[in-house]
């Protein structure tokens, strides 16, 4: 009798498990329907939006990579670049996109076709809808694997593409974006011709890089990209040259994000002090580059003082943005 409570208890005891299993299995399937299992804990955020009239920028810490999420103040939202694809960068952008909310994605920018930016954008747009892509004009998609993974996702996404070049962007309520650089997909000595050239050197790949200008009430944040000297000069020459034509007015740059890491191809002293930042950002990880270079440091320093921010220092770095002014939070 003893023996036949004993299997019953044990019978008990593996049904109740095997119930619990088909719960838990059943509820893996279904979480990971609506959200992935991997990602999990970038779901589980509070939301944390930008309030009403506020552009909120996230610089978000992806090693040595670049991704920013920007919240526009008319409750759009913008992602420019997704970092190197590596997981534990994944699930950062994620989290804050999930932070501030975004499910659909109304502009999605990616500045280069290099892997530490491109790399983790197909990724994204597996979880997250987009509507609108600006991407590189490069007709070798296969240059790197990871633009060539960011291609073949954009043309399945349903999204519009758009070119990244000269004048490109879009109005929101109380401001704009304009991409400044590269010129016109169509110019026989731009950037594109020297990336789409049969023997294109790896330099053309960075200078081909989008440099976004994105302004709110009167202030502007600067994201050279890649951009080497050279593009930063071409820029501040059209810029002299344009005067009020010119797509942008350099007196409302508030804040740049370095180019290529803080690489000392990308710093040109004649860009700082025409576009003369109060503020700078500088996206990096450890790497054995030697980024931020102490040329890029020298130069910008004497500009912005002690308002540098670095994400191998700080992590992810946050600047609310609004018409009295602008906080790093």
């Amino acid at each position: 009798m003893a023996e036949k409570t004993k299997m019953s208890k044990t019978r008990k005891s593996t049904i109740i498990l095997s119930a619990v299993s088909a719960v838990i299995a059943v509820a893996l399937i279904i979480t990971n329907f609506f959200v992935p299992v991997k990602y999990l804990a970038s779901y589980l955020v509070a939301k944390n939006a930008a309030p009403e009239g506020v552009m909120r920028i996230r610089f978000a810490d992806v090693g040595y990579g670049d991704c920013t999420v920007i919240e526009l103040p008319d409750g759009k939202n913008m992602l420019i670049d997704a970092g190197d694809g590596a997981g534990k960068h994944q699930s950062e952008i994620l989290k804050y996109l999930n932070k501030s909310g975004i499910s659909t994605i109304d502009y999605l920018i990616c500045t280069s076709v290099n892997a530490e930016r491109c790399g983790g954008l197909a990724e994204i747009m597996r979880y997250k809808k987009v509507k609108k892509i600006y991407m590189p004009y490069c007709i070798n998609a296969a240059v790197t694997d990871e633009y060539l993974r960011f291609t073949v996702a954009a043309k399945r996404s349903g999204a519009a593409l758009a070119i990244s070049e000269y004048g490109a962007g879009e109005e929101f309520d109380g401001g704009f974006f304009r991409i400044l650089s590269p010129s016109a997909h169509t110019l026989e000595d731009g950037e594109y011709a020297a990336l789409n050239s049969a023997d294109s050197p790896l330099t053309a790949r960075y200078d081909a890089s989008a440099v976004v200008w994105l302004e709110y009430a009167g202030r502007a944040v600067l994201f050279t990209g890649d951009a080497g000297k050279g593009v930063l000069e071409k820029i501040v020459s059209a810029y002299l040259l344009n005067g009020e034509n010119y797509l942008v007015n350099a007196e409302h740059c508030a804040i740049v994000k370095l180019g290529n890491h803080g690489a000392e191809r990308s710093v040109s002293e004649n860009f700082y002090n025409t576009f003369k930042a109060e503020a700078a950002v500088i996206s990096v990880g450890e790497n054995g580059r030697g980024n931020p270079s102490s040329a890029a440091l020298t130069n910008i320093i004497p500009h912005v003082g002690d308002n540098l921010y670095r994400t191998d220092e700080r992590g992810t770095v946050t600047v609310d943005i609004t018409a009295e002014g602008y906080k790093f939070i």
